[in-house]
């Protein structure tokens, strides 16, 4: 399917299922996990300019149906995501006139490409680091060996039995 703004030809069924994989990761990490969204239109020809644009157009969706979903489940704490609306509105116009400078330079693609590269890597480590600390610490499981947090009673999904299964693999780093 041809997309005229971005000037990309790219199949709608892998749309859907980068998507979903999105939709996912958006409700398992919050809006965070759509890091595989800039990458995965990239991947099929869009220029970052217009991979920001539209992953930025896609989160309004994702993040209200998960929002929801975790404010029904007693997740949401509007008082502390009203004041971190206020710093992400500036950081995603500083990063829009960002983007636009860069594009008028001609060289969005490389030096976005190049940030993304160590943003993830930072991610990468961040992650290991947390995960060998929170095993080493013992921390993380409750006396039933289930991950602490999954006994919530707002949770219905806690008390799944293949949920607890789950929860009882001690798969590293998990």
């Amino acid at each position: 399917m041809f997309f005229p703004i971005s000037n990309t030809h790219i199949n709608p069924i892998y749309l859907a299922v980068v998507g979903f994989i999105i939709g996912i990761l958006g409700g398992f990490f919050g809006v965070g996990g759509s890091f595989i969204a800039g990458p995965a239109l990239r991947l099929m020809g869009v220029d970052w300019n217009y991979a920001v644009g539209t992953d930025l157009a896609h989160i309004v969706g994702k993040s209200i149906v998960a929002a929801k979903q975790h404010r029904a489940l007693g997740n949401v704490d509007l008082k502390l995501g009203f004041f971190m609306a206020f710093g992400t509105i500036a950081g995603a116009e500083c990063g829009a006139q960002l983007i636009q400078a860069l594009k008028r330079a001609g060289n969005v693609n490389v030096v976005v490409s190049y940030v993304a590269i160590v943003v993830y890597f930072g991610i990468a480590v961040f992650m290991l680091w947390e995960s060998r600390k929170t095993l080493r610490s013992g921390r993380g499981r409750s006396q039933s060996g289930l991950v602490k947090g999954a006994e919530s009673k707002k949770d219905r999904s806690a008390f799944s039995p293949v949920t607890r299964n789950i929860q009882r693999l001690k798969i590293w780093p998990m």
